[in-house]
């Protein structure tokens, strides 16, 4: 793949464990330290999310259509905002990539193959880094928890807090194993506020000091 003079980083985690808020808060301060700065999320383009949210709602939710829904997501984000900031030389903080809809596709039944095929066209993050959280804290965040999040389709428990439970559980094993293969950057996430955003913002000033030209960017599925 042509090399591009931007950065791409990815904050990954189960639910409620700050992604959204330490992106905001890495962007911020990679601005401070005079840095272009593109944030996305999951689920955000313009013409897939409405359906993709959809899809979550419905009473019986078809993991692959929304891997498909997700994937369509990303490509869209990707062609409008990502690839052209990283061609601009900007850091793009992504709150989620490719990890979370495999995830959510493969405890679901889904192909792990398949699901790395599907995201191929996905540019490989410079840094990822996993907000490390216990099911439990996440559940403790939560007032009333999305049936989809909880995984209630899988018929775990009938109750929907203990399904949230044993599917954050299932969850969080599999982001563990992904971080282990992959090397990410893990930060506990339970700590205060303050301590977390500081080791995001070590991982993040270290890559960025390091890494300002990259010499090349290589497509994966699984990240």
């Amino acid at each position: 793949m042509t090399a591009v003079p931007g950065l791409l980083m990815v904050l990954e985690g189960i639910d409620r464990s700050g992604r959204s808020t330490h992106a905001g808060l890495l962007e911020a301060h990679l601005r401070h330290r005079g840095r272009g700065v593109t944030r996305t999320s999951l689920g955000s383009s313009v013409l897939s999310a409405d359906a993709l949210r959809r899809a979550k709602r419905g009473r019986r939710p078809d993991p692959v259509e929304i891997a498909l829904l997700s994937a369509a997501d990303l490509a869209e984000r990707i062609e409008r905002v990502v690839q052209p900031a990283l061609r601009a030389g900007l850091v793009v903080v992504a709150d989620r990539w490719t990890s979370t809809p495999t995830a959510r596709a493969e405890l679901r039944g889904v192909e792990r193959e398949w699901l790395d095929r599907l995201f191929t066209f996905a540019p490989t993050p410079d840094l990822v880094v996993l907000l490390d959280l216990d099911p439990d804290v996440s559940l403790a965040r939560r007032d009333d928890p999305d049936p989809y999040e909880a995984g209630l389709d899988l018929h775990l428990a009938d109750d929907l807090r203990d399904s949230y439970r044993l599917f954050g559980t299932r969850l969080a094993a599999w982001f563990d194993a992904e971080a282990r293969r992959r090397r990410w950057v893990r930060v506990a996430a339970d700590a205060p506020i303050g301590r977390v955003q500081a080791r995001v913002e070590t991982a993040a000033d270290r890559l960025a000091g390091l890494a300002t030209h990259r010499t090349g960017r290589s497509p994966a599925g699984a990240t």
